[in-house]
């Protein structure tokens, strides 16, 4: 009974694992959205600087506004990271032991969203 009664303690409940999971990746998403504002200025200021009305160009109204709903869709498709790992822990019971599988998709995210981000700017900008 003694013993039965430890490992209960031990085991954390499904609500603590979900929003531990939701905990972890909502530290990281600052930083997913600074990289991905790396990958854009390293895309947007080589035009900037090597065109006459660049500058113009990139802080009009169209480009603006494009950038933000670009943002807005990144950072709505971000919540697939713990998405993902959600529907791994209940429908496939994989265990949240460790962070291991936290990096695993966070990496696999960012570089997704860096290669789409930078190709798509520069095509935006210069097509």
């Amino acid at each position: 009974m003694e013993d039965n009664l430890i490992d209960n303690e031990l085991n954390e409940s499904p609500k603590d694992v979900i929003i531990g999971i939701m905990r972890w990746w909502e530290r990281k998403r600052l930083l997913f959205n600074m990289m991905t504002l790396g990958i854009i200025m390293l895309a947007v200021i080589p035009f900037t600087i090597s065109k006459v009305d660049g500058v113009s160009y990139i802080l009009s109204g169209p480009f603006i506004i494009q950038s933000l709903f670009y943002f807005l869709f990144i950072n709505i498709a971000y919540c697939a990271g713990w998405g993902i790992q959600l529907l791994g822990y209940y429908y496939f019971k994989i265990q949240y032991d460790s962070n291991a599988l936290d990096y695993v998709l966070f990496i696999i995210g960012s570089l997704i969203t860096g290669l789409v981000t930078y190709h798509g700017y520069l095509e935006y900008i210069f097509y």
